[in-house]
């Protein structure tokens, strides 16, 4: 698996890919070629940051140094090589495993909204060109493409891929489930929002702080922002204004699922999700979701019914979908057994055989000659 970060990096892509690795690991050699910490099974290149670019820093995202001998030698040595980011290291190993006659698989984790946006580019032509750069130098040079989402297959049809595209959902882990957890005292009698996910622009949580501020029960609404990135102390400012300042931090993924358990609601404002991780454990916790509709994210096919969508840039509808559940805690109480049954579709064990069986065929049909 070769990916640019893998030891300290909080994104969505990153964890799936721990997760897929530690799985397969039962029953495979699995050999990670990433930057960070050496460890075992683990080829560790040289790490380079773009210096224009402080939130790769901020966000413990650095871009892995491709060349010299240690790439090729460690793709010689495995059947297979799975290319989860597009820039130089995945192009350059997609590159020398064909040379090697080794079959590749890519994932398309990373939209080129989430590059452009946190750069501060917004315009369509140079997001289009980004897209149709990573299908021909990337996508196009694959065996085949794991999609997360059948949006995620739609938009890199849309910019040309020709390879063969699975639709593969990254999966939610065992370790998100229904469970009763005692709260912390001071936030016993608040109505807790919980939102998760990365501190970046594409994330739109300070819409989720204006909504809050619209809500008429903005004096008992308990925020929590639970992630890391650029925009922490700009969230904390435009939190400031707000009756109960959000409370905004970092957690582990074993504390998550007593955070998912412990609230009321869950708002996901992103506007560009390829997938969306943290919707998907948060159902499976029974954790109602209201999230928003944007053409550029695939986090809406999780809601249910109309009550827990809102369009992506409307704080005014966002306030009345709160105010909403707030209102019918009858009717919020009955949707958390249906989001639980919602999350059975997307299992990771499912997601794992899947990719396994994808693995499997490619590699019998290379040692075949096929």
């Amino acid at each position: 698996m070769v990916l640019d970060a893998y030891d300290e990096a909080h994104n969505g892509a990153v964890i799936s890919t721990r997760r897929f690795a530690e799985k397969l690991r039962e029953r495979h050699h699995v050999l990670i070629i990433s930057t960070g910490q050496p460890s075992e099974d683990k080829v560790v290149l040289p790490k380079i940051y773009l210096p224009f670019v402080k939130a790769m820093e901020q966000m413990k995202t650095p871009l892995a140094w491709p060349f010299g001998d240690a790439l090729e030698t460690a793709i010689s040595s495995v059947d297979l090589v799975h290319v989860q980011f597009p820039f130089m290291l995945g192009r350059r190993a997609a590159r020398i495993a064909r040379q090697q006659g080794k079959p590749v698989v890519s994932t398309f984790h990373i939209q080129a909204e989430h590059l452009m946006y946190n750069i501060g580019v917004h315009w369509q032509p140079v997001i289009d060109g980004t897209y149709r750069f990573f299908v021909r130098y990337l996508f196009n040079q694959c065996d085949a493409v794991i999609c997360p989402s059948k949006f995620a297959r739609d938009t890199l049809i849309k910019y040309g891929l020709k390879r063969p595209a699975y639709i593969i959902s990254n999966g939610i882990p065992s370790n998100f489930y229904p469970a009763n957890f005692e709260r912390e005292p001071a936030l016993k009698d608040r109505f807790i929002i919980l939102t998760v996910g990365r501190l970046a622009p594409e994330k739109n949580q300070e819409l989720i702080i204006e909504a809050v501020n619209r809500s008429r029960f903005r004096n008992n609404i308990q925020l929590m922002i639970l992630g890391e990135g650029a925009l922490k102390n700009r969230l904390r400012e435009a939190g400031a204004a707000l009756p109960l300042p959000p409370i905004i931090k970092v957690v582990s993924s074993e504390e998550m699922t007593r955070y998912y358990n412990t609230a009321d609601l869950m708002v996901h404002a992103a506007e560009v999700e390829v997938e969306c991780m943290a919707v998907m454990e948060a159902i499976a916790c029974g954790l109602v979701p209201l999230i928003a509709q944007s053409p550029r994210s695939a986090a809406g096919q999780f809601a249910l019914d109309e009550r827990s969508l809102f369009n992506y840039h409307n704080a005014g509808e966002l306030a009345e979908k709160i105010d909403y559940w707030i209102e019918n805690k009858n009717e919020l109480a009955a949707a958390r057994n249906e989001y639980v049954k919602l999350a059975e579709q997307y299992k990771f064990d499912t997601s794992c055989k899947k990719l396994e069986h994808l693995y499997l065929e490619l590699a019998g049909r290379s040692r075949s000659g096929i």
